[in-house]
């Protein structure tokens, strides 16, 4: 019986250092990280199909998001940026981190050819670039996701 109340009591703290850890991310921890300069997220879009330089150069883009909470997207008009909602940035902030972390995608491939592919690069708040993701997307609900949150912020031209 003491051997049981002992593995509860284990388990009981473990459940709750564990909640506590999922907790990371509290509103007072995004405004601290928003306080930080700089560039967070940047995905990248190159096509893979044959084109003239000009053509890729006009074809490749860039999505931004930046410590300050804004996405920039390609737009022709302005180079402004679309602030996001705390949950958006909170949810990006952790796909990066995490990604980061656990290399998540460092064996991930498609088998796909042709298209276009993504790269997802992550710049912690010292400045050190991480690559998280480079390749094509579209069978990856989560890189979908993320990439299309970021696209949600987009300026009408």
């Amino acid at each position: 019986m003491k051997t049981v109340n002992k593995l509860i009591s284990i388990v009981m703290t473990a459940c709750i250092a564990l909640g506590m850890a999922g907790c990371s991310m509290r509103k007072t921890d995004i405004e601290e990280l928003k306080k930080n300069d700089g560039v967070m997220l940047v995905i990248t879009r190159t096509p893979q199909v044959a084109m003239t330089k000009e053509q890729f150069e006009k074809a490749c883009t860039s999505q931004t998001v930046t410590y300050k909470g804004e996405a920039f997207n390609p737009n022709p008009v302005t180079k402004a940026g679309v602030m996001m909602s705390d949950e958006d940035y909170r949810e990006i902030y952790k796909f990066c981190v995490n990604n980061v972390r656990w290399n998540k995608f460092k064996h991930y491939k498609e088998d796909v050819c042709d298209g276009e592919t993504y790269t997802f690069t992550f710049y912690d708040t010292d400045g050190e670039k991480h690559v998280i993701y480079s390749g094509y997307i579209y069978s990856n609900k989560e890189l979908k996701k993320i990439r299309g949150i970021v696209s949600g912020y987009t300026i009408e031209g």
